[in-house]
């Protein structure tokens, strides 16, 4: 709002009158004064206190944030990883289907390295295979971040009933021609509740899983159906 001098101060006839002369020019200087401090008030920049507070707080907030966000990390792992078992037993179940043939799918965890997976015909032993693929190999898993457990036999379809975790030797499920589990080597018919788990290994035993973290897939009938579990659901 422009006050009332300032009014008479900028109608033309009133600069005619002397006194407006000098009043106009104390009004810009005052001007000026106020604009010159805003300026330099402006170009001001942080004291060495200010910053030390701002890293101080960064730290801090940085601390609390981290396990919780370590945490979120690598239960994506997990579930990234769960949910590539998963895919590739539906995928052996296809082909087994599509191809009217036995067909298996393996998994193995060799030391110091990441989950793996092969799809392959039940005719073709899994340990005589080259072509094996990463599980999770989009997230660039390193080996000690997941640990691949199951409590198949090294014979296909077999349940030891035991968690193994770690196996250098492959674990396989076979399908036959109907898609339904095949039957054991020895003629048996196959084990039901096959389970394969992913999970976080123990900070103090690297061949064991964190029960928590632990996500899984089994297949619990002999029909083939297949069930996604988390936790406590992932106990043979």
């Amino acid at each position: 709002m422009i006050s009332p001098l300032l009014k008479k101060t900028l109608n033309p006839r009133y600069r005619e009158r002397p006194m407006a002369q000098p009043i106009r020019r104390q009004l810009g200087k005052i001007l000026n004064m106020n604009t010159t401090e805003k300026a330099s008030q402006s170009d001001q920049g942080f004291t060495l206190l200010e910053v030390l507070v701002v890293v101080i707080m960064v730290a801090i907030l940085s601390a609390i944030a981290a396990p919780g966000w370590l945490a979120f990390v690598n239960r994506q792992r997990v579930a990234k990883v769960n949910d590539g078992v998963f895919s590739a037993m539906q995928e052996a179940k296809r082909e087994a289907k599509r191809r009217k043939l036995s067909y298996s799918v393996s998994f193995k965890q060799e030391a110091n390295k990441v989950p793996e997976v092969a799809l392959h015909p039940a005719s073709v032993p899994a340990t005589s295979i080259s072509s094996w693929k990463s599980l999770g190999e989009s997230l660039e898993i390193k080996p000690d971040q997941v640990l691949l457990c199951s409590n198949v036999g090294t014979a296909y379809n077999t349940d030891v009933s035991s968690l193994n975790c770690g196996f250098n030797t492959p674990k396989t499920i076979t399908f036959n021609y109907q898609g339904i589990l095949a039957d054991q080597a020895n003629g048996d018919e196959a084990d039901p509740n096959l389970m394969v788990i992913v999970g976080i290994p123990q900070s103090n035993n690297s061949t064991q899983v964190i029960d928590s973290t632990k996500r899984c897939v089994s297949v619990k009938t002999l029909i083939g159906s297949m069930q996604l579990g988390q936790g406590s659901q992932c106990t043979p």
